[in-house]
């Protein structure tokens, strides 16, 4: 019988343009964590920023206030009971319940258990601290001591919870005249613009007036802006910083706004030819800003964990605890503070680190040639929207009936129609298919040719006679065509001489 023929063909999709989207460049690892000697710390598993924050709680005397839109650490909270049974003072804001129950459910950081160990956390200060709330409270930092003789403070980009642990975050240390200053913005907000105050366990009450007048803070002090529901000092600071730089920009937060003045203003600049360069996090909330910055020519790279929120240009640098959003820069409560000379310098050195180590770079032109493993659709994020290059995928093609079963090479190729594509964009196609011989149609009735043998009648006399046989191989007719059936290899010759002689297709069974 002869065997079917495997035929294959490999067509390139290496010109097939990707989708805008995030691309892969190495696996996602933990930041370096490291407290730096300007002040700076990079915070992440080896938890130094975390052991800071707690040291110095634990060497409160005085007044500990402590800011955190969410609020989960056990070892703080211990710190921060540990200090109000030694008689401290401790004051606490936070994000409001409503706030909480309306954040979005697509990163980790913002999964119900984390709002869920934050309320029960609440629970265990109740009788302890005084811990205000309202929906705009967003700021982290803590502040020790601010008028005693060894004040203590720290700006975070981290919530006091598992991101001082599992996330990509900056922290710094504060001056003396930066404590003191943003103790007053504690008290300003803690006694203005609070709404609920926890008097029990999953007790809220409305706050009541201050018992006397408190006093503003100095607006424009060097070094510290805000954003409060009447400050709006931190949003002018980043758009000076971004206005007055020259060479070059490096801007990383979790969220960005397409419509923000922020990133117009980041966007004129790459246009103008600035070197800009954003870090972030790949979320579908910031997709169309991402999107748009980069086709202005910003370099984009991005962690699955970055919640860090920093600019630095060529001049000047600043930590916020601000998104660069409307909900951050524009309303809330939130804080920046300016970076010394040696702070910047190890800010320039981190991003720099990062650039080699973040695992996502945006890509608004890449083709699938450019680009081999993973990459990220935007507007699907890290969840449901991973996809992946592959150097080559096999198609199998629906056989392909010869014409003849001599010439199965002969046989017309199929169509090479790339299939639908979901999870996995090949590079090559690789079709492959089978030629098969043609078969007999059914009730094809056999064809027998007339012989002319001699042989003896009854007197033994000689005579001919005509005799129907079967051709050597079988042929057959169906609906006015002519077939050779060939049945073993060793008939292929004779079946290739009687179908020139009978205009015929060579079959097999």
């Amino acid at each position: 019988m002869l065997k079917p023929q495997r035929c294959s063909f490999r067509m390139s999709q290496e010109a097939e343009p990707l989708p805008p989207c995030w691309l892969r460049r190495k696996p996602t690892v933990h930041d370096n964590d490291a407290p730096l000697s300007s002040g700076l710390f990079r915070i992440g598993p080896a938890q130094s920023f975390r052991r800071a924050l707690v040291a110095a709680i634990d060497s409160a005397q005085q007044v500990v206030l402590a800011a955190s839109f969410l609020f989960s650490d056990e070892e703080m909270a211990k710190a921060l009971l540990r200090s109000a049974k030694r008689g401290v003072r401790v004051y606490v804001i936070t994000a409001s319940e409503t706030r909480l129950n309306a954040l979005p459910k697509e990163d980790d950081g913002f999964e119900q258990r984390v709002v869920q160990e934050h309320k029960q956390l609440l629970d265990q200060l109740a009788d302890s601290v005084l811990l205000r709330s309202a929906e705009h409270f967003h700021a982290k930092f803590l502040v020790v001591d601010p008028r005693g003789p060894q004040p203590q403070g720290f700006l975070s980009t981290a919530n006091f919870n598992p991101a001082l642990r599992d996330s990509v975050e900056l922290g710094i240390a504060l001056s003396a005249d930066l404590v003191a200053t943003l103790a007053q913005w504690f008290s300003w907000v803690f006694w203005k613009e609070a709404d609920h105050e926890l008097s029990g366990k999953g007790r809220l009450a409305r706050v009541e007036p201050p018992p006397g007048e408190v006093p503003e803070p100095e607006p424009k002090h060097k070094g510290l802006w805000v954003t409060t529901r009447s400050h709006a000092s931190l949003r002018a600071a980043v758009l000076r910083i971004i206005d007055e730089s020259r060479r070059e920009l490096i801007v990383s937060s979790y969220g960005f706004d397409l419509d923000h003045a922020v990133v117009a203003r980041l966007i004129e600049k790459a246009k103008q030819g600035r070197n800009v360069t954003v870090y972030t996090r790949p979320r579908p909330a910031v997709a169309k800003a991402i999107a748009e910055m980069n086709a202005a020519g910003v370099r984009v790279f991005a962690h699955d964990k970055l919640h860090a929120k920093a600019v630095l240009s060529d001049r000047e640098a600043i930590i916020l605890t601000a998104n660069l959003e409307a909900h951050g820069l524009d309303h809330g409560f939130e804080v920046g503070v300016q970076l010394s000379k040696a702070a910047m310098g190890d800010l320039r050195a981190t991003f720099e680190q990062w650039q080699e180590q973040f695992p996502w770079t945006f890509a608004s032109t890449a083709k699938r040639g450019d680009h081999l493993g993973e990459f990220c659709l935007p507007d699907r994020g890290l969840r449901d929207g991973i996809r992946e290059v592959v150097e080559e995928q096999a198609v199998e093609l629906k056989p392909v009936v010869a014409d003849n079963a001599l010439a199965l090479e002969q046989a017309a190729r199929p169509s090479f129609v790339p299939p639908p594509m979901d999870r996995k964009l090949p590079r090559w196609l690789h079709f492959e298919w089978e030629v098969q011989p043609p078969r007999l149609p059914n009730k094809a009735k056999e064809l027998k040719r007339t012989v002319v043998h001699e042989e003896k009648d009854k007197s033994g006399k000689p005579r001919k006679v005509e005799v129907q046989e079967s051709y050597v191989p079988q042929v057959y007719e169906h609906r006015g065509k002519r077939y050779v059936v060939v049945r073993e290899q060793k008939q292929v010759k004779q079946a290739r001489a009687l179908a020139v002689e009978m205009q015929a297709m060579v079959v097999i069974p």
